[in-house]
């Protein structure tokens, strides 16, 4: 039996301190360092004074937009079996809040609750190029852990535009191949979550990389949900702000992840992207450009990939004073991730979260309602006869001009057929709610607004502070006092 002292003697303990460890590994390569340690180094160093006013305001705008979206999946089956488990398994108080129900909890367990919440309505954002919904991924890490630290509104914002770079720039890295395998939200996400993290926690570069690296080997986020219309991608941004936290603690810690886990030999890329990855994503123009003023906004409660064709009906029924009666056909022609993803479902959807993946239903609802709002999508429109028979008249079509631009461009072109033999086109270049289209601070508050009631809030004067407090984020001094009832 090996005692305390012959476990010493015979080579039972570290070799070196793990933050030296790695500090050694960064300067021997600082020649040629990967671009993931660019990554890693770039998010440890971004500093509020680097911040160009603009991208401070979207990301207040975009905080406010994910709260709304949190607070609206309240009530969601998913949400409430994940927040069962987090009274459960977590400390049933803590200085992190969860912000359907008072008390706290750890950074970990908030996170986890609140990331759920938050991707259920399906109104959170949505970055074009990287295919990645950050907001609900980095947000519910970065506010528990902020809330966990006692930091302030700007170490908030920029631990929050440090994991939307993160998140952004290694989905785009993945690619449309990864994105036809994975959720990408996830698999990305779980990078921008452990970066806003590790930043609010003062990790430097390489305890930074080592959190990327432990966040990576976690990775993970399957479609199939689609099919069975399960909890899956309620399941896909919880756990991954949860395992954000936990990378980048962890990391503090000493624990060491892996230095090249997106390029490296068995890495993300050559484990996880059957096709073409671009690698120069991950670090070209890092603070010249900011992923937080590329991401779009989501006007319609429902799958991005129906936006645009929404879009696009909307306009043609209005220019030519069409209703849902006078519609006898609409082809909708889009990209392939767009065929992909809405296609897997099948024939009438069998619940309100499904049917806001059917081109068919979203559509149905627009020509019917004027509109595609989360109080729209209910389980009476889906028992509604004349929703059911708009549905079957929408055809999905891939066009090869509108595929040769995704997912920079996220285009539709949309054909309606009238019952009199009209036909009528309407090309839709970018959704509103896209950075070129942009939701004003009072749309944003409409949408909250819409949100809250949706989600039965009872103390609207309460999101109305909120609302004061998100626009002056960068001076609260306090970032608790988020619960809402």
């Amino acid at each position: 039996m090996l005692t305390n002292s012959t476990r010493r003697a015979v080579g039972h303990r570290p070799l070196r301190r793990p933050a030296a460890y790695f500090s050694a590994r960064l300067a021997s390569s600082s020649s040629s360092p990967t671009r993931t340690q660019k990554l890693a180094a770039w998010s440890a160093g971004l500093r509020y004074d680097d911040l160009p006013p603009v991208v401070v305001q979207k990301t207040k705008d975009f905080f406010l937009d994910w709260y709304a979206c949190a607070i609206g999946g309240r009530h969601h089956a998913a949400v409430q079996a994940i927040d069962t488990f987090a009274k459960e398994m977590g400390p049933t108080s803590g200085s992190a809040e969860l912000l359907h129900r008072p008390g706290g909890t750890s950074a970990a367990f908030a996170a986890l609750v609140n990331g759920g919440a938050s991707h259920v309505v399906e109104q959170d954002d949505l970055h074009n190029s990287s295919m990645v919904h950050p907001a609900t991924v980095v947000f519910p890490a970065a506010l528990a852990v902020a809330q966990a630290t006692g930091a302030n509104g700007k170490d908030l914002i920029t631990a929050s535009v440090a994991g939307y770079d993160v998140a952004c720039r290694i989905g785009a890295f993945l690619g449309p191949s990864h994105y036809a395998k994975f959720h990408t939200t996830a698999t990305a996400g779980i990078y921008g979550a452990a970066a806003a993290s590790a930043h609010l926690l003062k990790l430097d570069a390489a305890q930074t990389l080592s959190a990327l690296g432990t966040a990576g080997t976690q990775a993970a986020g399957l479609w199939q949900f689609l099919v069975d219309a399960t909890h899956g991608k309620q399941v896909h941004t919880a756990k991954a702000g949860f395992d954000g936290v936990l990378a980048a603690y962890t990391a503090k810690a000493g624990l060491l992840g892996t230095a090249d886990v997106l390029e490296g030999v068995n890495g993300m890329a050559v484990s996880m992207v059957p096709g073409k990855s671009t690698p120069e994503a991950l670090d070209n123009n890092l603070g010249g450009e900011y992923s937080i003023t590329e991401s779009s906004f989501k006007w319609h409660a429902s799958c991005r990939h129906t936006h645009g064709s929404a879009d696009g009906l909307l306009q043609l029924m209005k220019e030519h004073n069409l209703s849902a009666a006078d519609i006898e056909k609409v082809n909708c022609h889009v990209y392939a991730a767009a065929l992909d993803v809405l296609g897997r479902t099948v024939g009438a959807p069998q619940t309100i979260h499904q049917s806001k993946f059917s081109m068919g239903f979203v559509l149905a609802v627009v020509a019917h309602r004027g509109r595609a709002t989360v109080l729209d999508f209910t389980e009476e429109a889906l028992s509604d006869a004349e929703l059911d028979a708009f549905r079957q008249r929408v055809n999905m079509i891939l066009d090869p001009e509108i595929e040769a631009v995704f997912p920079e461009k996220w285009q539709a072109r949309v054909v309606v057929t009238t019952k009199s033999g009209q036909v009528y086109e309407q090309f839709v270049e970018s959704a509103k709610g896209d950075p070129d289209q942009s939701l004003t601070q009072e749309e944003l508050e409409e949408k909250s607004q819409r949100i809250a009631e949706y989600a039965g809030v009872k103390d609207m004067a309460a999101l109305e502070k909120t609302f004061a407090r998100v626009w002056k984020l960068e001076n609260e001094t306090d970032l608790t006092g988020f619960t809402i009832v």
